[in-house]
């Protein structure tokens, strides 16, 4: 019996352990979100430059088709601390509604695959806008940290917004209401409390408080929309040669900077 005993012990002794699956601990990834007629390249400079820093590691380009099925590429490595998503839509011409639904099945895909649970994101232009719509109808992941560039939460020049015609009232208002601004201001009953905002505008020194594509009001219209539903908001105006809409995401080293303290202070 003694030696049946001992058998068993060695059994069990030389069984393998079973570890945790490596996609039940990872770093809590960022979403980069272009923005209208944009994609890839948008942030071709901001991850350069997270990965000449060791600040941040790129890991995938999801690309989303009008199909809203979801392409992976890349690869996903659990212990990158501060791992890298492009998010690419293939119609980058199509609505913030649209691209919402899209970007919740990309949250979904990520969630399922890698079983990921929270998420930071840095945001352009329009892509702001679907990321706040889609966070706002569904809450799949849990969005921890914003950095949102150049919002048009009330508006841009050309779609909805006029030089001149907008301010920001002594109530904290705006005087004028846009439809990206009333469809934010639908969200505040959904939208989950607890996101950290930071909010970057640029300001090219034209006289217009713009960045030549979306006015300073607009930007700042995202306060009163759904300032009350975040747990923190900041904002950031910078100024000079990369201060322009285009420029500010892919060239401004001072919004790369503050953007990579903000997400990974």
């Amino acid at each position: 019996m003694i030696w049946l005993l001992l058998l068993l012990v060695a059994v069990v002794a030389i069984q393998p352990q079973h570890t945790t699956s490596a996609v039940q601990h990872y770093h809590r990834p960022t979403l980069l979100i272009h923005g209208l007629a944009a994609g890839s390249a948008t942030y071709d400079h901001f991850v350069a430059r997270a990965e000449r820093t060791d600040r941040g590691q790129y890991a995938l380009t999801a690309r989303i088709t009008p199909q809203n099925k979801v392409h992976l590429l890349g690869h996903w490595d659990p212990n990158d601390p501060h791992p890298l998503i492009k998010v690419v839509f293939v119609d980058n011409m199509a609505s913030w509604q649209r691209n919402a639904v899209w970007l919740n099945h990309l949250l979904h895909v990520l969630k399922n695959k890698y079983n990921i649970r929270s998420f930071d994101a840095v945001a352009h232009s329009r892509g702001n806008l679907d990321l706040l719509m889609a966070y706002g109808q569904q809450h799949l992941l849990e969005l921890k940290r914003a950095v949102l560039v150049s919002v048009p939460a009330n508006g841009a020049l050309g779609r909805g917004d006029e030089l001149g015609a907008n301010r920001i009232l002594k109530d904290g208002q705006p005087k004028l209401e846009r439809p990206a601004y009333h469809d934010l201001v639908q969200l505040r009953p959904t939208f989950p409390p607890g996101v950290h905002v930071l909010n970057i505008m640029g300001n090219d020194g034209n006289g217009t408080h713009s960045d030549g594509r979306v006015t300073n009001v607009p930007s700042r219209s995202l306060k009163p929309a759904l300032g009350m539903r975040l747990a923190s908001y900041h904002n950031l105006v910078v100024h000079g040669r990369f201060a322009t809409h285009h420029t500010i995401i892919r060239r401004n080293a001072k919004v790369q900077r503050a953007a990579m303290n903000f997400l990974w202070h």
